[in-house]
């Protein structure tokens, strides 16, 4: 499969495990397994350009999120909670901010979902 097709699980709790399962029985994506707290994690995760990289929310650190959503600002996160049925997905782009007025924009753009 093409690396845009995969999907990243970063960690290896039971619970990514099973949906690992999930997605490999029904042939939705190359699924791919990255070790949560690995120093190379971000540039391993960059490297394989995923659609999207899914997280167990009671077991990953959240400061990977910021390390990858810098190092490829269109990346998809997706954090699943086993003990409810909330997601939480995370995306971002880069802006530029050379003054107030620019910070004050981006807020304004952003606040309107």
């Amino acid at each position: 499969m093409a690396a845009e097709s995969c999907l990243v699980l970063y960690g290896n709790s039971v619970f990514l495990a099973g949906i690992k399962t999930e997605f490999q029985r029904h042939e939705l994506s190359e699924v791919i397994t990255v070790e949560a707290g690995r120093p190379d994690a971000p540039g391993r995760i960059c490297a394989l350009n995923p659609r999207a990289v899914l997280f167990d929310l009671a077991a990953a650190q959240p400061e990977f999120a910021v390390s990858l959503l810098r190092g490829q600002p269109g990346l998809l996160l997706i954090g699943v909670d086993p003990s409810s049925d909330d997601l939480l997905v995370l995306c971002c782009h880069s802006a530029r901010a050379l003054s107030m007025s620019d910070l004050v924009e981006v807020i304004n753009q952003k606040s309107q979902f």
